[in-house]
């Protein structure tokens, strides 16, 4: 019932599945209703968002306390990063609620940068404990 397929074919066909899923693209923040286009469609799709090098410096800083972010809303400049310095017993994420970008698990003591390329509001959230929401990085030009 099943033919044998010769090996490079199947190479090839597995190829063509993965380069076909590999085409996704980060989605711009969400700033409210609007009939304007998005910050990122814009600017030629630029990723609004991704995680910055330890070293890397930072506009923004946000702690991580007893299960909250504070402040709660961080103001930087496009292409400036956020660091999140968690002082809490359990580890946590920085989560946007509408683009793909997050921290990893930031552990107690240690700390994680995002660096935001577009301007808008971003909302979120710690993809750890779901009743930890309402937080906002807001991106100026």
């Amino acid at each position: 019932m099943f033919r044998r397929l010769p090996a490079a074919a199947l190479a090839l066909a597995v190829s063509m599945v993965l380069a076909a899923c590999g085409g996704a693209t980060s989605q711009a923040p969400s700033t409210g209703p609007s009939s304007e286009p998005s910050a990122a469609a814009s600017q030629g799709g630029a990723v609004a968002c991704e995680q910055a090098a330890a070293d890397a410096d930072f506009a923004g800083s946000v702690s991580i306390k007893d299960f909250t972010m504070d402040p709660t809303t961080v103001t930087i400049k496009v292409d400036e990063a956020v660091a999140w310095t968690n002082n809490d017993s359990a580890s946590h994420t920085a989560t946007m609620d509408d683009v793909d970008c997050s921290t990893d698990s930031i552990a107690n003591g240690t700390t994680a940068k995002l660096v935001f390329h577009v301007a808008g509001t971003y909302k979120y959230h710690c993809r750890i404990h779901s009743a930890m929401t309402g937080f906002t990085v807001e991106v100026t030009p």
